[in-house]
């Protein structure tokens, strides 16, 4: 084969993923299309051989096994050449070609995968329609390397598998994992995409899986920045690599923390110069080597655990906030400073008083209130030119806002804190709203805020963390956006017998005391602000004693089904009460209905 003839079949190649790229079909029964170099990055980690019996059990479209193929010609190519792979022999094309095995259960994407296989010159792709979950036929067959991004998604009520799985499972990611796991050779080594269900939940399959991948063959855990699958999906991932060989040698498992891909985490996923994945590449590499020593220095957050660590876990949990000790980067640790040793003396002289404020004005102003913008001014003279972003502190509120346009200064308790060259304001603005401030009633909070530290990594790392929240919070805006667009509406038919509420139901208020918060071992204590899009949040709560908690529930306690009525601030925002937590509620009108008024009511409707 000539030179021209493979560079224009691999023009071809590239056209069709290019096409692949634009098609809607992404998204059907859990299938994203994997990015390009996602699929890259795990291929080179991984290192494909000639040899290899390479596998893809829920292949799409083939973006796995074109990215193993190209990965051993270049790895086989000689300096200078302009024929990919010309170090292989005839035969060893031959039996290059014949090792790539695909299936999946959809006939289309087994077309497209034997299209793209190929345009990058596979005569005769072994592509196979098959369900590796419920159908047998296949089970013997054994692969060197695995690669998969399996569906994430399971069909209503569960997949019903054959009986060889070794871990009882109906959730197809489980049974996919397992299945990888299962059909690896004896040093067999595969990547596999998984759902953060997977490192993380503690239903019995997920942690029988886990177990028997942490005994098996599981070397390492590469927790990806949710957004790597936008548009299609803002789901958190992980990537597990399996190498049994190396398993039977280390009784370590490495987790690596990738902040930024190279791309940002809003739909459009523009390119950024941020990017984690050069030097995951390399750790990742020295570990599957054998090459990593403990003078091995990287700037990733990364952990090292044994093994029987993670086992010791009830639910043997493989995601890398919960797993072992702290993460460590290249100093040995991430070190923490006094947040008084940051900051620059900011003073404000031109304040506007909270009876002054306009409903709408040239300049913002910005206050302690719950809400950012607290008010309007039109007087030039007050406002505050922003060159640097700042951090705004609620004295009594213990509230945070970051700023980074001009403002005026609502008089009533506001710090302004700038910090210094150290500190990102977008990192510092993240990491004081981590802090657990004691709540000392309305009484000033500046000088509890000053005692406390921050951790203080370098810029880059600051970068890298503040992407990563901010990639979260748009996950989070966005699922808020759909709540807030819930309005479900019981249209009342006139004929209805109407009544007063306190006539069907038990009203009772919540208590109206001002019990001591307490920092750590308390229980929350709800009130109107905790009442939002009809649930409890619990993100942002005081906590209160054992003893204000029996006190207060002694009076006025939330039984399942109760309707919580916010009766300050968020009114007529009721909730429906789940108690799977002890809990007590302040100052928020309580609703019990009783069986009886229930059955009353359902017969008078």
């Amino acid at each position: 084969m000539n030179g021209f003839a493979y560079s224009h079949s691999e023009e071809l190649g590239n056209a069709f993923e290019y096409l692949l790229l634009c098609m809607g079909t992404q998204g059907e029964n859990g299938q994203f299309r994997t990015p390009r170099h996602i699929i890259d990055w795990i291929v080179a980690c991984l290192d494909p051989q000639p040899t290899d019996k390479i596998l893809d059990p829920a292949c799409g479209t083939g973006g796995f096994l074109v990215s193993a193929y190209r990965h051993i010609l270049n790895k086989n190519t000689s300096p200078g050449s302009k024929l990919p792979g010309d170090k292989l022999g005839h035969e060893q094309r031959k039996a290059l070609y014949a090792n790539f095995t695909g299936y999946d259960i959809t006939d289309l994407m087994v077309k497209l995968s034997k299209v793209n296989l190929f345009l990058h010159q596979f005569p005769s792709p072994a592509i196979h329609i098959y369900d590796s979950l419920s159908n047998d036929a296949r089970w013997s067959e054994k692969a060197d390397l695995i690669l998969a991004n399996p569906p994430f998604m399971t069909p209503k009520g569960g997949v019903t598998p054959h009986t060889k799985f070794r871990v009882p499972a109906k959730k197809a990611e489980v049974l996919f994992t397992d299945y990888i796991a299962e059909h690896l050779t004896p040093d067999g080594r595969a990547g596999i995409i998984v759902p953060n269900g997977i490192v993380a939940t503690t239903q019995n399959a997920y942690v029988s899986l886990r177990r028997f991948l942490v005994e098996d063959s599981l070397v390492a855990v590469v927790s990806l920045p949710a957004g790597v699958f936008k548009p299609y999906s803002g789901v958190k991932t992980s990537i597990l690599l399996l190498d049994k060989k190396l398993a039977r040698r280390t009784d370590k498992i490495r987790f690596v923390k990738i902040a930024a891909d190279g791309f940002d985490l809003g739909d459009q996923r523009r390119e950024i110069a941020v990017n984690d994945l050069p030097e995951a590449e390399r750790v990742m590499k020295a570990w599957l080597k054998g090459k990593l020593t403990d003078d091995f220095v990287s700037p990733l957050a990364w952990k090292l655990v044994e093994k029987r660590e993670v086992l010791a876990h009830r639910s043997c949990n493989l995601d890398l906030g919960e797993t072992g000790a702290g993460m460590t980067s290249a100093n040995g640790g991430m070190p923490f400073v006094q947040i008084s040793e940051l900051l620059q003396d900011v003073r404000l002289s031109n304040k506007v008083q909270k009876n002054q404020f306009l409903s709408a004005g040239r300049h913002p102003i910005v206050a302690q209130s719950e809400n950012f913008i607290a008010g309007y001014w039109n007087d030039d003279a007050d406002v505050f030119r922003v060159k640097t972003p700042l951090v705004l502190f609620g004295d009594h509120t213990r509230r945070f806002k970051y700023v980074d346009f001009d403002f005026v200064l609502g008089a009533d308790g506001v710090k302004v804190l700038q910090f210094d060259e150290r500190v990102l304001p977008r990192y510092a603005y993240f990491a004081l709203n981590a802090l657990k401030l004691r709540n000392l009633g309305y009484s000033r909070h500046y000088k509890e805020l000053l005692s406390h530290e921050i951790p203080l990594p370098s810029l880059e790392e600051q970068r890298r963390i503040v992407a990563e929240i901010e990639g979260y919070q748009q996950i989070i805006d966005g699922a808020r956006q759909i709540l807030a667009a819930y309005q479900p509406c019981l249209e009342a038919n006139p004929e209805w017998e109407t009544v007063r509420l306190e006539e069907v139901c038990d009203v009772r208020d919540g208590t109206h005391d001002s019990p001591k918060y307490v920092m750590t071992d308390g229980f929350p204590l709800i009130t109107s602000k905790n009442l939002r899009n009809g649930f409890v949040d619990f993100s942002e709560v005081d906590l209160i004693s054992r003893r204000d908690l029996d006190a207060i529930n002694k009076r006025s306690k939330v039984y399942d089904g109760d309707i919580l009525m916010p009766m300050i601030g968020t009114i007529g925002n009721p909730v429906i009460a789940k108690v799977d937590r002890e809990f007590a509620v302040k100052t928020s009108r309580l609703s019990n209905s009783t069986r009886a008024t229930a059955s009353s009511t359902a017969s008078s409707g």
